[in-house]
């Protein structure tokens, strides 16, 4: 027998087997064992993550000859068959390839027929958001009115691209991307299964590369063990995949926060002389700066960050440091994609430099700066400069508050954004008008 990729190999055969989709599988469990099955299905989500196969385990359940609780038996003839793609009455269409007005109309025809084997007939059409207008739009009468026992599942990667007349036809259902955690489970499991040898850390690492994909994380988990003949070590994985860990990705951070532009540079350029994705690792780069971004704007950061004991090294690191390198990596990455890649990320790196010539706010109050004496005054904006330096300062709560009179207020209406993003740690408002003695005269203070 051929070999079976690990991707198709341990695709889940039952609900229980499937990992990190929990709402959708209760879903479809429920309506099964209630016998309340939808006439048409949307699932949308991540590549990956599911979505055909929980389609087919539909199919398989809704067929089964010897059901139970909504779980398909996998023993009968009809369960044997869908395994196999071999099921007569399960239907599996690429939109991609066949995504015109003709190819609905041959659909069209076929729907009308009923099940040759089993109680429902079931349309998988993968890819949806690539028929055209005009082919979704000949499906709408048959998708709102099937024939009987005809399910239509359709699959899709980008939910935005469905029509709306699509939509209100459909029982949608939202997939999610996998844990990490949970998809290091899944790879241990194959591991396990298959006498592969490895260490904890090359799984994290090819667990974090797949981004939440478990079809991804099969893949890559299929391809190390080529590459190393079933010892599968965090090494032989980057040496590999051309990436660099998680805490080297910290560490190369760290250097460019503390503008050692020399140090950074000779690491950038050892990555591309020994054959490394500088492409991946930049995109991995800016990620990660995301990820100190939240971890020092959120007061519970791990409720949205993973592994978030990496991040306590940088709890000193000013948020206004953190905002401009995220700027000199994406724009980085923009420029590498319309000139020299190389080229593009040292100059980013120089650029990185100036981070030590940034000072937040809430140092220059507390320090009894004013903000003109504060570092160079030509690299302050002046019009913000002027304006912060009109403003009444006054404490509130532990946070320093400027007040601005009512012109200085209007004027910076479209700075607002750009102030709070660059000083949370501060806050900005009007000056409140008082009246005396009941004049009309208005005096700010």
């Amino acid at each position: 027998m051929s070999y079976v990729p690990f991707a198709r190999k341990y695709r889940p055969r039952f609900f229980r087997e499937v990992v990190g989709q929990e709402v959708a599988v209760k879903i479809i469990k429920n309506s099964v064992k209630a016998n309340r099955i939808a006439h048409a299905y949307l699932f949308a989500g991540p590549r990956g993550v599911g979505k055909t196969t929980l389609a087919r385990l539909l199919a398989k359940s809704v067929n089964c000859l010897n059901p139970a609780e909504g779980e398909p038996c996998g023993e009968c003839e009809n369960c044997r068959e869908i395994d196999k793609g071999s099921f007569p009455d399960l239907v599996e269409i690429d939109a991609a390839s066949n995504r015109g007005i003709d190819d609905v109309r041959a659909l069209r025809e076929a729907v009308n027929y009923r099940p040759l084997k089993g109680k429902y007939k079931v349309y998988i059409i993968d890819e949806a958001h690539m028929l055209t207008k005009e082919a979704f739009n000949a499906l709408l009468k048959t998708l709102e009115e099937p024939p009987e026992n005809t399910i239509f599942v359709l699959c899709t990667t980008e939910y935005d691209k469905i029509l709306p007349t699509i939509l209100s036809r459909c029982q949608r259902i939202v997939f999610k991307r996998a844990g990490k955690k949970e998809v290091l489970e899944y790879l241990k499991g194959i591991c396990q299964k298959e006498g592969i040898d490895y260490s904890e850390d090359a799984l994290s690492l090819l667990a974090e590369l797949s981004d939440g994909s478990m079809r991804d994380s099969a893949s890559l988990l299929d391809q190390a063990t080529a590459y190393t003949e079933a010892n599968i070590t965090l090494e032989s994985v980057k040496e590999l995949l051309g990436i660099l860990t998680k805490e080297e990705l910290l560490r190369f951070i760290k250097t460019l926060l503390e503008s050692k532009v020399r140090e950074a540079l000779e690491f950038i350029e050892e990555l591309y002389y020994r054959g490394f994705n500088l492409e991946k690792i930049w995109g991995m780069l800016h990620r990660e700066v995301n990820n100190l971004i939240l971890f020092k704007s959120l007061e519970n950061p791990e409720t949205v960050l993973e592994e978030v004991e990496l991040y306590e090294d940088f709890k000193e690191v000013p948020l206004e440091s953190l905002l401009y390198l995220e700027e000199v990596i994406s724009r980085g990455g923009v420029d590498a994609r319309t000139r020299d890649a190389l080229s593009a990320y040292r100059l980013a790196v120089i650029k990185s430099y100036l981070i030590k010539d940034i000072l937040p706010l809430s140092r220059l109050i507390e320090g009894g700066f004013s903000l003109s004496s504060a570092g160079k005054e030509e690299e302050t904006d002046p019009f913000l400069k002027e304006a912060l330096s009109r403003a009444t300062r006054t404490k509130e709560g532990g946070k320093t508050v400027f007040l601005f009179s009512e012109q200085d207020w209007r004027a910076i209406q479209d700075r607002l954004g750009e102030l709070r993003a660059l000083h949370p740690d501060a806050d900005f408002r009007p000056l409140k008008k008082k009246r005396e003695d009941g004049r009309k005269t208005r005096r700010f203070g």
